[in-house]
């Protein structure tokens, strides 16, 4: 078992070391393309690395391992199972749902990617501060009894909004409308589904993992890191509409 906790604490490590330059690729200027078909400009093209970097931020598993365990504490490992199971799959067809309607109003409603972009850049920023101003601030948090868990925590808090976030289903549904053909979906699609798969596991062995300190300093770090990172994608992300809207010309 120590072999594994140390094990998860080297993988989170290294994922840390890594990030880094994963998100400097992925928000990069050259990575936001634009190209020209009739007099509409379609966009905003991410490799599937740079798809798989932003869900993992937004809907990945770091941010689930400490309030799944605090919700299911004294429950036995076969509700913990069904629990999980049950809010992999409705955030799964939440997000699949969000995705594809919300590429269909957008169309319907004239909305442009740009001002989604913008919309989702502002409500990152906005979020991601809060929670980073919350990490830091002296104010005692009041500490409440947890309700007693039941199944429909898979729904809420647990699906909406601790893994499917707000600012996560903008950005999937910027993806899915500038995407230009159906394979190019599918990949989305793919990468999207890779990752609830890693939040059922995340959720599956949480209480294991968290029985080890390392791994539990691990996770607050990356916590701290993923606030910081995404106030700088949300910040990032205002930038590029600017630039793409023509309001902001392009510094570096």
């Amino acid at each position: 078992m120590k072999r594994i906790g140390l094990f998860l604490a080297a993988i989170s490590i290294l994922f840390l070391i890594l990030i880094f330059p994963s998100i400097a690729q992925t928000t990069s200027v050259n990575q936001f393309q634009t190209t020209a078909s009739g007099d509409q400009q379609t966009g905003y093209i991410l490799s599937l690395a740079g798809i798989f970097t932003f869900f993992f931020l937004m809907l990945g598993p770091i941010k689930v391992l400490v309030p799944f365990v605090k919700m299911t504490k004294d429950t036995d490992a076969r509700f913990r199972r069904k629990l999980a199971l049950m809010a992999t799959l409705i955030s799964t067809i939440g997000c699949l749902v969000a995705a594809f309607v919300g590429q269909r109003a957008m169309k319907s409603l004239h909305i442009s990617i740009s001002a989604l972009m913008l919309a989702g850049g502002i409500i990152l920023f906005l979020v991601a501060l809060r929670m980073i101003m919350q990490l830091y601030s002296s104010t005692p948090r009041n500490e409440t009894t947890p309700p007693t868990p039941t199944l429909a925590m898979a729904v809420s808090p647990l699906s909406f909004p601790t893994i499917v976030t707000p600012y996560g289903i903008a950005i999937l549904i910027i993806l899915m409308a500038a995407a230009q053909d159906s394979t190019r979906q599918i990949g989305i699609i793919g990468v999207l589904l890779g990752i609830m798969i890693l939040n059922f596991l995340a959720m599956l062995f949480a209480h294991k993992i968290v029985k080890f300190i390392g791994v539990v300093i691990t996770l607050q770090i990356l916590g701290c890191v993923n606030g910081v990172l995404q106030v700088a994608l949300g910040i990032e992300l205002i930038l590029q509409t600017l630039i793409k809207m023509k309001i902001l010309s392009k510094v570096f």
